[in-house]
């Protein structure tokens, strides 16, 4: 019986708090055998360990109170009924035991373990002393060499040698070859091997011992079995080998039918009676087959009784039922045909489940190939436009922190894309192939929010489900779990989320065991954390761990180059969807690039598409737009005040936009010919303009 950790414990109640005097602690070890001793915080958090050996050198340091520099961190909970070898392989300095109720009820230190294991071999090995020296049958160990090292009192009693006189010896030098040797020789053991030395005759298992994949010795242990190869051979064996096999065909989920050469019925099981059909009290012995089975049958036994080979051959009853049906001929000693035994199973549900298994593969690869596609679509969907500096340094930091497990906080104004930052992260990590789970905290009510992100038990509310629910930290195992609006988290539930992130586990609502998650967790907010944290409203511990990389996105004022990339995806977007090809005209893009975006890239969004639908022919101009600004509730009235103001003539707006897209273009791309392929005109035009606008600004400088 294995021993568990409390049976060796040191039970004690016995508690250190922080700053505790050290006399005070040095009194608690004058009054136990404990190594070391739990410490505690002033809030009942444990703290780590502080040992027997630092308390004294904190005495002859003159020190006064415990502090966390005596503090032994190399500890874990263990339960009561954890096997020592458990806890050996573990090396821990500490181990705290907690009963069923996660009380802390006693301490193992390493030491202590390591003194009961010793204890506890040496008993055994005197356990195996006396097996060995009192075993009925012989034991003999010889060394790599074929020297024998070990010889109990049955093998002097069974072979005649005495003890002294072979230890030490060589193998074949005492007994005749016995089959030892080449056991050390090639490492295969032998079992249940017989022979006979003059009219005795013995059995004997030959194993190798093997130390680190090497063959170091063998192990012979055998035994006199003449009486009982004697004893074999009566009526009594014979009858309790009847009776296993009449245990076995009774027990058979098979249905097992034996038949003379004729095929008359000599036994039969209930399965074989269930399988046809038949009434159960009625006796089938003495009856043909033939008569109570398909009549294809006749011809497999006629040929079984000629042939004298097995058969086996799957048939269909009128019935549906599908049948595997083995026949196999016993033999006499002069090679007749003895008695048949026909083996019956039916197969109908194992073909149905190997219908079933076989759909639900293809399903399941129908299933992975969708998932691989869709997968791939969301990567190549994900065209988050970054031209401007600030943005460039921001996908570059969620790429270099995708890789960690680091969390990450995600700080921005209401549609400046911090959901693509975090899929950003996602897809660029080593958990792009897990789940990615989006949580929009503040879209939640409170009542739904506990069980929804922790799941939930059977009967934990009413109304909850049968078999409970796993939460979202559990859906989300193995990947991603994204917070959005974290600053909407309400504060009775900020501590659940702080153990998650914390301890990697989640309990259910109604449920007491822990569940182990790994998961990483980016979180984002619109929000000033900080000031809620000022104001009690947030968490400041939960605060520092969701805050551990912040990324603040720039509102799009700030990043006026991404506004014509931004606008010219929107449109594309909108050209594909509905299968059109409209364009936006030059002075509607100065319009538009005037104006503040208060909405940031969602309200871009959504602005671009109520263009591309109120627009009329493949143009959206200055008039489309200022028709459209009716329904944005004054959206743009500030911009065209602005626009009123520096009224140019229309001609002097187009080149200066022109000028700005060809340098914006130019900047981003290098050379003319990449930028008339974005901007979809001819290289030639582009070196045109060019000269045009270096002979304006020539002239410009001579006025």
């Amino acid at each position: 019986m294995n021993m568990l950790s409390k049976d060796i414990i040191i039970k004690t109640s016995m508690r250190v708090k922080e700053n505790q005097p050290i006399k005070e602690v040095q009194a608690f070890f004058e009054q136990s055998s404990l190594d070391g001793l739990p410490v505690f915080s002033i809030h009942d958090r444990l703290l780590g360990m502080i040992t027997r050996d630092s308390v004294y050198a904190a005495i002859q340091n003159n020190e006064i109170e415990v502090s966390p520099l005596h503090l032994d961190q190399d500890y874990m909970y263990v339960s009561e009924k954890e096997d020592i070898h458990f806890l050996l392989k573990l090396n821990r300095a500490f181990y705290l035991v907690q009963n069923k109720y996660d009380s802390i009820v006693g301490i193992i230190s390493q030491k202590r373990l390591n003194h009961m294991h010793i204890q506890m071999l040496e008993r055994r090995l005197k356990e195996l002393e006396s097996v060995f020296e009192h075993a009925h049958n012989g034991i003999v160990a010889i060394d790599k060499n074929g020297m024998i090292t070990s010889f109990n009192p049955a093998t002097e009693r069974i072979s005649g040698v005495k003890r002294n006189g072979a230890l030490g010896r060589f193998l074949n030098d005492v007994f005749i070859p016995s089959g030892m040797l080449e056991v050390l020789r090639t490492g295969e053991p032998q079992y249940a091997t017989k022979y006979q030395v003059g009219n005795r005759k013995y059995i004997t298992n030959r194993t190798p011992i093997i130390e680190n994949g090497e063959v170091t010795g063998v192990v012979g242990v055998f035994q006199d079995i003449s009486e009982m190869e004697k004893i074999s051979g009566e009526l009594e064996t014979v009858r309790e080998l009847n009776q296993q096999l009449e245990a076995i065909i009774s027990a058979s989920y098979d249905g097992i039918v034996i038949t003379d050469p004729t095929g008359r019925i000599i036994r039969y099981n209930q399965a074989f009676i269930a399988l046809v059909q038949e009434e159960s009290n009625h006796d089938l012995n003495g009856k043909r087959i033939f008569e109570i089975f398909p009549s294809f049958i006749i011809k497999e036994i006629k040929k079984i009784v000629k042939e004298k080979q097995s058969v086996t051959l799957v048939e269909q009853l009128e019935s549906n039922i599908n049948l595997i049906i083995t026949v196999n001929p016993a033999l006499s000693n002069n090679g007749e045909v003895d008695f048949i035994v026909i083996n019956v199973r039916n197969i109908t549900e194992l073909i149905q489940l190997q219908e079933e298994v076989e759909s639900n593969k293809q399903l399941t690869e129908r299933y992975k190939e969708e998932l691989s596609q869709y997968r791939m679509e969301i990567k190549s969907r994900c065209h988050f436009i970054a031209d401007s500096p600030k943005m460039r340094k921001i996908v570059d930091v969620a790429k270099k922190v995708a890789s960690f497990e680091s969390t990450v906080m995600i700080f921005g104004e209401s549609g400046t894309g911090k959901e693509e930052v975090a899929r950003i992260i996602q897809l660029n990590s080593n958990r792009s192939d897990g789940p990615f789970i989006t949580i929009n905290c503040g879209s939640i009510p409170e009542t739904l929010l506990e069980s929804e992100l922790f799941g939930y038990e059977v009967g934990a509310f009413t109304g909850a489900g049968k078999k409970g629910k796993p939460g979202m930290f559990e859906l989300a195992n193995k990947g991603i779990i994204f917070l959005d609006e974290i600053g909407e988290f309400p504060l009775p539930l900020q501590v659940k989320l702080l153990r998650v992130i914390q301890e990697k586990e989640v309990t259910r609502l109604g449920g007491t065991r822990p569940i182990k998650v790994d998961v990483r967790i980016l979180a984002a907010t619109h929000r000033n954390l900080e000031e809620q944290v000022k104001k009690g409203e947030f968490r400041e511990d939960l605060f520092f761990r969701l805050n551990v990389i912040p990324i603040t996105l720039p509102p799009l004022k700030e990043r006026t180059e991404d506004l014509i990339p931004l606008i010219e995806l929107f449109l594309n977007e909108y050209n594909q969807i509905y299968g059109m090809s409209k364009k936006i005209t030059p002075d509607s893009f100065e319009m538009l690039l005037r104006y503040n975006w208060p909405g940031n890239v969602r309200e871009l969004r959504n602005v671009i598409e109520r263009f591309f639908v109120l627009s009329e022919g493949d143009s959206i101009n200055i008039k489309d737009i200022l028709y459209s600004s009716i329904f944005f509730q004054g959206e743009l009235t500030e911009q065209d005040s602005e626009v009123e103001e520096e009224v140019l003539p229309l001609k002097e707006a187009v080149m200066n936009f022109e000028e700005k897209l060809i340098k914006r273009a130019l900047n981003k791309h290098g050379s003319t010919y990449k930028a008339a392929e974005i901007l979809k005109v001819d290289q030639s035009t582009i070196v045109r303009k060019l000269q045009k606008m270096k002979a304006l600004s020539i002239a410009g400088k001579i006025e």
